[in-house]
């Protein structure tokens, strides 16, 4: 997200191979199906199809992107797209929005 905000080239560059490119949809599939897998088995995500929410997270988050390029600075996009996107996988509101608040690693908040 923070590369979106400053990279608008870039950002409709990753979105329209993300759409277009099946060979970067499965890399990314295989990383995004793990994450996935994990969380449930943690019981941090409760879905009720794999599918579903692998494509539920990425067109959030490609969703999330646009707007940014689209329509300028939106302010905390990228902790608002990570709290709706985990309340969407099933984490309780509160739990959500504390994650999308923790800090990216190298990255003061």
């Amino acid at each position: 997200m923070n590369k979106a905000r400053t990279d608008p080239d870039w950002t409709r560059a990753l979105i329209t191979v993300v759409r277009y490119a099946e060979g970067m949809r499965s890399a990314l599939a295989t990383y995004l199906r793990a994450d996935l897998q994990a969380s449930r088995c943690q019981g941090d995500f409760h879905y009720a199809h794999e599918e579903m929410a692998m494509s539920m997270v990425i067109s959030a988050t490609l969703g999330a992107m646009n707007l940014l390029v689209e329509d300028g600075e939106v302010e905390h996009a990228d902790r608002i797209a990570a709290e709706m996107v985990l309340q969407a996988l099933g984490v309780p509101p509160e739990k959500a929005k504390w994650i999308a608040g923790l800090p990216l690693p190298g990255e003061d908040r």
